[in-house]
């Protein structure tokens, strides 16, 4: 995790997100565009929007389609509209 904010940070966009998490995917709803996350804190939903970028081992033109059960994930998010956004997601 340390890795992905830094590399956040050297990237100027950390002001833009408010949190990170990382955790297991435990669902993904793909009609939805949701994914449920367990993290440390519990379990978190996650919103996917057409601009979220999906990170699977270097190749950031993957799609929710790529995101499993199971997968272990970091997340910088935003709220917007009570919701957990995600920003960028990226595939461990």
């Amino acid at each position: 995790m340390r890795s992905f904010v830094t590399a956040c940070l050297l990237a100027g966009v950390l002001s833009a997100f408010p949190f990170f998490m990382s955790g297991r995917v435990l669902r993904v709803d793909y009609a939805n565009a949701v994914v449920l996350v367990r993290t440390r804190g519990g379990v978190r939903t996650v919103w996917v929007t057409p601009s979220t970028e999906i990170d699977v081992r270097g190749d950031d033109s993957a799609s929710i389609a790529d995101i499993h059960p199971g997968l272990r994930v970091e997340i910088a998010a935003s709220v917007a509209g009570g919701r957990i956004v995600a920003q960028i997601i990226r595939i461990r």
